[in-house]
């Protein structure tokens, strides 16, 4: 047992909201902006517009980049896998909280994996009073174990993963949720990229994408981002050598990484793109691998908020923790770009663009002085920018041949409002329940489940 694990330092720790200096620089900064807008109300609300299209030029143009590198590298052949004596054992993880449904379904998932089940631990990572799930845990093979989580610290995931980091046999670490279905070569290719004797490479991260998608609008439209971020972004800045904002679920850490630099942080919850930058701020790499694991997409505007606004939340948190550290440059763009903007976009876009169209359909005089003489550049920003953007989410599936998803990149803007609803959401409770975990409610039917069986 590591003693201590939880125990991050307050300066790269999500517990701590802000750092004595960053209070310092905000409260001037606040001072300085209601200065500006009273002495010079036009020109500073222009230049709050210019600093947020940068951002959102920013991260277009980073995954413009990283999709570009992904279609101009060359096609690599699948490499075999080494022999059952080179086999490390591996830890799956498996944190879970009232998911009685999903359990038996999730553990069977997971023991049709190629890898051998001599050399693999599956933990069931329960909270104390979790007895439901347990109780319908049916079968368990000697490699299933159930870990009950103490309480009194944050009922997050990353404190139930570390926990279950304690008890870990393996030497590689793996996490699944609830409602993963892995491919079974999933394991075995993350086993056989990290034991290639790369001494920096740290982690793997499988694709991810959803099983449910042709169920509304909502899951269409939530498949196309997962197969832009999954299947081309992130492949991307693996292949340009940046940080990768983990997803937070399969994905393999060595053990020896994660305890380098403190496993998880429990106050974090995105702890996965967190320790994306924690491992490569440590000199670790973090690469991708081509098997996916397909989960059950939030079918509802309401579950999407939630499930929405709780990442939005880690985001700014992540953005907050990582702002302490010293960061390279190529760490610093993913984390302005990738991680800040998308939270300030989110807040942001909704004023600037209703203001913006309100001026240019109605002539209000209210919004003449912010807007008038750069109609132009704004105009193209907004043209570049949403046609651009569409046109990546209607691209993205073609590398799966799911042709049919693609028309509904055009219903683009609505996922943007959602966007922008789960923003001032997760900006709300940052403000006054910063650790609170939003759970995501799951319906997995038959129809999904069959589904799943077809992906």
């Amino acid at each position: 047992m590591t003693a201590g694990l939880c125990d991050l330092k307050l300066t790269t720790a999500a517990r701590r909201r802000f750092s004595d200096q960053q209070i310092t620089l905000g409260l001037c900064a606040i001072i300085l902006l209601f200065g500006w807008l009273v002495m010079a109300p036009v020109i500073t609300l222009r230049v709050l517009m210019l600093i947020n299209l940068v951002y959102a030029a920013g991260f277009f143009a980073l995954r413009f980049g990283a999709i570009t590198r992904v279609a101009l590298a060359p096609q690599t052949t699948p490499e075999r896998q080494r022999s059952r004596s080179s086999t490390p054992v591996v830890t799956v993880l498996c944190p879970l909280y009232r998911e009685a449904a999903s359990v038996n379904r999730l553990v069977a998932s997971i023991l049709r994996t190629d890898y051998p089940h001599d050399h693999l631990e599956i933990l069931i990572l329960l909270e104390e009073d979790d007895d439901e799930t347990a109780s319908r845990l049916n079968t368990r093979p000697p490699m299933v174990r159930i870990i009950r989580i103490p309480s009194g610290g944050p009922r997050t995931k990353p404190h139930a993963l570390n926990h279950g980091l304690r008890d870990a046999q393996g030497s590689i670490i793996g996490i699944y949720d609830a409602e993963d279905r892995p491919e079974p070569d999933q394991i075995p290719k993350a086993v056989s990229a990290l034991t290639r004797g790369e001494a920096d490479l740290a982690c793997v991260q499988a694709r991810l994408n959803y099983y449910n998608r042709s169920d509304s609008i909502i899951t269409r439209l939530f498949c196309l981002e997962y197969a832009l971020q999954f299947d081309w972004f992130l492949r991307g800045l693996d292949l340009l050598g940046l940080p990768l904002p983990l997803g937070g679920t399969s994905n393999f850490v060595t053990r020896e990484a994660l305890l380098s630099v403190g496993g998880w942080d429990a106050h974090n919850v995105t702890e996965d793109a967190d320790l994306g930058f924690r491992l490569y701020n440590a000199g670790f790499r973090t690469k991708t691998i081509d098997s996916t694991t397909y989960e059950e997409a939030t079918d509802t505007p309401r579950r999407w908020v939630h499930q929405r606004s709780r990442w939005l939340k880690g985001y700014l948190q992540t953005y907050l923790v990582q702002l302490r550290q010293k960061q390279s440059w190529r760490a610093g763009v993913v984390l302005h770009f990738a991680i800040g903007g998308v939270v300030l976009n989110a807040l942001i876009n909704p004023w600037m663009w209703t203001a913006f169209v309100v001026w240019a359909v109605t002539g209000a005089d209210l919004f003449a002085p912010l807007f008038a003489g750069i109609e132009t550049p704004l105009l193209l920003a907004f043209f570049v920018g949403n046609t651009g953007t569409a046109w990546l989410f209607i691209m993205a599936p073609t590398v799966r041949e799911w042709f049919t998803l693609a028309p509904s990149g055009l219903l683009l803007p609505v996922y943007w409002v959602l966007q922008s609803v789960a923003a001032y959401k997760a900006f709300i409770e940052f403000c006054v329940r910063p650790f609170y975990w939003d759970k995501t409610e799951h319906s997995e039917g038959e129809d999904s489940v069959r589904e799943a069986n077809d992906a």
